[in-house]
């Protein structure tokens, strides 16, 4: 039934309805206990036309019991035909697919949440909810929960049944009910439907929109302790471990309280974890690369500081676990403190990292606090200390304060973050400081993005990431949305981006301007962006692009005419071309990119890029080539078997990743991964090494 409740903001309520036999999982919802759960039917379309009623019907419905949680979903499609699910492997980006994704706010505080997503085929893709951005709070898709999904498309559209351990979520159990939204994709009509937050500048990150659920309180967490073992053998070929060996190790969980966990790590190990992308860094600083470990994925969002992402944050934990040179470095142990304690989020970790060649063991920590003294404001704090990348002695502490006002006039936005840090490490020779602000307005038709950020010279997180410090930062972007009716356009996007680095002495160090970048999509999905850059960089010293090639110090300016087509990610045939074309530096550059996605099947998969960079320089010309091949096999969403070959013409090295993972059952896996790789040497390529995997992990609850 449909009721009225109070919550965070008023909305209508569903209810879960309870039962003492869980149904069978098989996309099929033929139980009777499903239909004893009165649907929840109430959807809205969101886009293409903001407010309008769905063009097909869905019924959503909640079922409950002791230890699980069942969602049971049925999209009516008047042409089943045209119901588009082309992938299938577990995590994959289901964007161009039909889809449903449910997310649920555990502990009604409007700050941070889970998400599950399903398409027809029951591939399945889950994240977190946490940090506030630019749509809500933002979704970080790397945490891999334990539950299952099984969909099958029929006569009458699709259908899909989730189950969710009570075990695998955090939730406060004397809270009577549960916040949660839902949002269904018709891909070929590019159709999305919600139940709460009609907004197309929001998506389902607007914790503030959810709606209560009742009837989770009967939900039994058990006795809260996680033992997640694992065995490994390798055979190495080359370098000093040439070999067999033979390893294992743990982690260990308990939930402390229902909304408070401490986990324990022994002999961590990362072999299942997927190759980064290969880049060719032709800027002054090296690539960002995200985290893809498991164990520092879990509850990543209660670590996130000052709303910093991306290249200038205080903690990337990429610096745990890495050596200088970018190889892993074995973790002995460690444990992690995450969860709430009533209006206070509270992340802590502490871990020892072996010794290195040139650097010895030491530990290595992190503590996070932040605390909601308002219904959409916190102020918390952080602290880091150790430094992986020396033998001496480093840390960092930090204050910030985070708001938002999610109920301007027709739906709008406002979001605020402000930080201030000291640093004091022995490399940087004594301590320092940082500061910043910024102000989001993310709205259509108008909307703004300002940040300002200052960094002293010594200022070093030696835990974290930062590229120019000793520079203050000004950033304005401004946004224009038209949605144009009865066209052949979805949405057409006028972005102007200013960004400009100041020394302290207020000469000009960096600047980077987008004047403008205009961007046109299509009804069908596809994508047209053009725009004028403009940079400047003063150098105080050379810098070496290549080997034996310097661009000599001095002050720069230079621009560049960008552009890209990607096509739409429904089609079995998805393509994407990039240009750009212009000044770099004292010379020339030009960058010419390609990328061709065929989906067939379901079960194969196949991509192949490359990247094409002829720079002229007067220390003279080279030219850059990356490429990329990649298949993936999915003989179901629990069997799947991914490769990736890249090879890049600078290094002259092709590397070859190849992962199966075979789910059991969720919890349980067996992982074969295979990574070799090959040095071009004249006309051919010579093996220098590569191992091989077996890795066998379960997961016991108690």
């Amino acid at each position: 039934m449909i009721v009225c409740c109070n919550t965070l903001h008023a909305a209508p309520a569903a209810e879960s309805f309870p039962v003492t036999t869980a149904p069978t999982l098989d996309g099929v919802m033929d139980e009777a206990c499903w239909s004893s759960a009165v649907p929840v039917t109430n959807f809205t379309q969101v886009l293409p036309v903001t407010g309008a009623p769905p063009s097909e019907r869905t019924e959503l419905r909640f079922l409950v019991t002791k230890d699980s949680l069942f969602i049971g979903i049925r999209c009516f499609d008047s042409t089943p035909r045209g119901i588009i699910a082309r992938k299938m492997l577990r995590d994959a980006e289901l964007n161009g697919d039909d889809l449903v994704r449910i997310s649920f706010d555990t502990f009604g505080r409007g700050r941070d949440g889970y998400v599950f997503e399903v398409n027809p085929n029951g591939a399945r893709r889950d994240g977190l909810f946490g940090k506030f951005g630019r749509r809500g709070a933002e979704f970080d898709a790397s945490w891999d929960g334990i539950w299952d999904a099984r969909a099958r498309i029929d006569e009458h559209g699709w259908c899909a049944e989730i189950a969710i351990p009570s075990t695998s979520l955090a939730f406060d159990p004397s809270s009577a009910h549960w916040r949660w939204n839902f949002e269904r994709i018709i891909a070929r009509k590019r159709e999305t439907i919600r139940w709460r937050g009609i907004s197309p500048t929001k998506d389902l990150g607007a914790l503030e929109d959810f709606g209560p659920l009742e009837g989770t309180a009967i939900l039994n967490q058990g006795r809260g302790i996680e033992i997640k073992p694992y065995v490994r053998s390798d055979f190495r070929e080359g370098g000093e471990n040439e070999g067999f060996s033979f390893d294992s190790g743990f982690d260990v969980t308990w939930r402390i309280t229902p909304s408070l966990s401490l986990s324990g790590t022994y002999n961590t190990d990362f072999a299942e974890t997927e190759v980064d992308t290969r880049v060719i860094e032709l800027e002054r600083f090296p690539t960002f690369y995200p985290e893809k470990r498991d164990f520092f994925l879990q509850d990543a969002p209660l670590f996130f500081f000052g709303g910093l992402a991306g290249r200038n944050i205080p903690y990337y934990s990429r610096r745990i676990g890495l050596g200088i040179d970018g190889r892993p470095v074995d973790i002995i142990g460690g444990f992690r403190l995450t969860g709430r304690v009533g209006r206070t989020s509270i992340a802590l970790l502490d871990v020892w990292q072996d010794g290195q060649e040139t650097v010895e063991g030491k530990n290595l920590g992190v503590a996070r606090v932040s605390h909601q003294i308002l219904e959409e404001a916190s102020v918390g704090g952080l602290f880091t200390y150790g430094d992986p990348s020396s033998d001496g002695d480093a840390w960092l502490g930090g204050a910030d304060f985070s708001w938002q006002n999610s109920q301007l006039s027709g739906g709008r936005r406002i979001t605020s973050n402000a930080f201030i840090m000291h640093s004091d490490a022995d490399r940087a020779g004594g301590g320092a400081s940082a500061y910043g602000v910024e102000l989001l307005y993310p709205n259509e038709p108008f909307g703004f993005d300002f940040y300002f950020r200052s960094y002293d010279e010594d200022f070093l997180p030696a835990l974290g990431y930062l590229d120019r410090p000793g520079t203050r930062e000004y950033s304005l972007a401004n946004t224009w949305v038209w949605r144009p009716e009865a066209s052949s356009l979805r949405r057409i996007s006028l972005r102007a981006w200013n960004k400009v680095l100041l020394d302290f002495d207020d000469s000009l160090a960096y600047s980077e301007h987008s004047l403008p970048q205009v961007t046109f999509e299509s009804n069908t999905g596809d994508e047209l962006e053009l725009a004028l850059d403009v940079k400047s960089d003063v150098l105080d010293e050379p810098f070496e692009i290549q080997p034996g090639n310097r661009i000599a110090a001095g002050d720069y300016r230079w621009s560049a005419l960008r552009g890209e087509w990607s096509g739409a990610d429904s089609r079995v045939v998805s393509p994407i071309v990039s240009a750009s074309l212009g000044e770099f530096y004292d010379g020339n550059r030009l960058d010419f990119g390609t990328e061709l996605a065929w989906r067939p099947s379901p079960h194969f998969a196949a991509s192949a890029a490359w990247l094409y960079s002829d720079i002229n320089l007067p220390s003279g010309d080279f030219d850059v080539h990356l490429a990329s091949l990649r298949l993936e096999l999915a003989w179901s969403p629990e069997l799947t078997w991914s490769q990736i070959a890249q090879y890049d013409n600078l290094s002259g090295n092709l590397g070859l990743s190849s992962r199966l993972r075979w789910t059991i059952q969720p919890g349980n896996d067996i992982f074969l991964v295979f990574n070799h790789s090959w040095l071009e040497t004249g006309s051919r390529f010579e093996s220098i090494g590569g191992d091989t995997t077996f890795k066998l992990g379960t997961t016991l609850r108690f």
